[in-house]
């Protein structure tokens, strides 16, 4: 008997899930929530001890035609983003964080964009900041402008203003791009969105369409000096590899390693 292929779907959504269990139901019942259905969920469990895979596996047998886990021993976040995206299906790919969220049109209003203009390489979208019962504390943090469309290069080697949970581009660019690399484990945005970045026109939509969530146990806040050594290193790297951009932007230079220090402080403070 003959056996119908299924389609594949437009968009494969990626979710690296380390100890995720506080917040992970919410964050994939954001992604269930959006108003364009032509996607796919792979959530990459990385190793968890905590209750993370059942949170997963019960999600995977409501929803088997539309999610899917893959469990890795535990390797960090870049190795489980590529382990995800190596199985997806989708034309474009899509990254969220374990703890972080989508609004319902997110999905949909970034596909409009590709739809529209189809040399685009990247998209992304502002982004509210919530704390840990999903509290709005700053809403349209990204202060975005005509510098941060287009070829933005020489704009993101010296300002990451793309958040990684927000972006979706074409599989193709990923997989050209070669993916994330596994030598960073907390700037490896800023690695792989520069790779990506470098030769591709980027796009936003200037409006709130990720909400991305502070708390106790985030990144930034309990690991500010390994973030700050990866992101120096990865600068340096690309300072070598083209020393006439810096030439160009030395004031911009200088800021970003104000920028990092400043950081640091604010983190250490409590500020951030």
């Amino acid at each position: 008997m003959d056996t119908i292929q299924q389609k594949n779907p437009v968009v494969s959504v990626i979710i690296p899930v380390y100890n995720g269990e506080r917040y992970l139901a919410e964050t994939i019942e954001s992604v269930i929530a959006q108003t364009e259905p032509d996607w796919e969920l792979i959530a990459v469990n990385d190793g968890s001890p905590d209750n993370s895979q059942a949170v997963l596996t019960g999600y995977a047998e409501k929803m088997p035609d539309k999610i899917r886990v893959i469990t890795v021993e535990n390797g960090g976040v870049s190795r489980a983003r590529n382990t995800g995206v190596a199985t997806a299906r989708g034309t474009y790919v899509a990254f969220l964080d374990q703890d972080d969220l989508w609004a319902p049109a997110k999905l949909r209003r970034q596909l409009e964009m590709f739809s529209r203009d189809k040399d685009l390489g990247i998209a992304f979208t502002n982004e509210a900041v919530i704390d840990g019962n999903g509290k709005v504390l700053q809403g349209n943090v990204l202060k975005l402008g005509s510098e941060h469309r287009g070829r933005v290069f020489e704009t993101l080697v010296f300002d990451n203003f793309i958040p990684i949970s927000s972006v979706m581009l074409r599989k193709e660019l990923f997989d050209r791009t070669g993916g994330f690399s596994p030598a960073y484990a907390l700037a490896e945005d800023l690695d792989f969105l520069l790779r990506a970045a470098r030769d591709v026109r980027v796009d936003y939509i200037d409006e709130p369409l990720l909400l991305y969530r502070v708390h106790g146990g985030s990144g930034t806040r309990t690991r500010i000096d390994r973030i700050n050594a990866e992101a120096r290193s990865i600068i340096a790297q690309w300072k070598r590899e083209n020393p006439g951009v810096f030439r160009r932007h030395y004031g911009k230079y200088l800021l970003f390693q104000l920028k990092l220090a400043v950081l640091k402080i604010k983190v250490s403070a409590g500020l951030a």
